[in-house]
């Protein structure tokens, strides 16, 4: 029971209490990608479930009677990573916040916040950047079909200019020259 505080309660039908602590990774762009490091985590886990979080659109034109038009500007998609797992490293949780960015004044906002949970197996300790790695490039790989889902169905409920999100790429290691 290292590292994690186990309490157990007296009496008949004596339930235990697990209090876990959490560790957590830091904001801030994603690591270089290192597929061994991706691959360390990514053999050992299952994923448990993707949960939308919380959603928020916004539309510069919200009067009663259309005032300007929308345009055709295509938006940047932004993407903030935050993931923790606890002391047993029987759970690992990822919240990514994907929005739209427009250069100048935006013609809408669009924020949606998912939760990706995965049950971890491994006979040795997952390391800080490994996970690190894993919650930037898999975890956001996990969560971009829910995320282009979402902002596909609210531009058109929207009746906003309709884009195709790209793919989400995963860079390929350096190939190496045929000689």
């Amino acid at each position: 029971m290292a590292r994690s505080e186990r309490t157990a309660r007296g009496g008949q039908g004596t339930s235990a209490t697990v209090r876990r602590r959490i560790r957590r990774g830091k904001p801030g762009p994603p690591p270089t990608y290192d597929p061994a490091a991706v691959g360390r985590v990514a053999r050992c886990v299952d994923i448990l479930g993707v949960e939308l979080l919380g959603a928020h659109f916004d539309r510069a034109d919200d009067d009663p009677l259309p005032r300007e038009a929308v345009g055709e500007q295509t938006p940047d998609i932004g993407i903030s990573v935050e993931w923790s797992i606890d002391d047993d490293q029987a759970l690992l949780g990822c919240a990514l916040t994907f929005g739209t960015v427009f250069e100048g004044r935006p013609p809408y906002t669009l924020v949606a916040r998912f939760r990706l949970l995965y049950s971890v197996k491994s006979e040795e300790r997952l390391r800080r950047s490994d996970i690190e790695q894993f919650a930037h490039w898999n975890a956001v790989f996990n969560a971009w079909p829910y995320w282009r889902e979402y902002l596909a169905s609210t531009l058109n409920r929207a009746q906003l200019p309709r884009f195709v999100a790209p793919v989400m790429r995963v860079p390929m290691p350096d190939a190496q020259a045929p000689s």
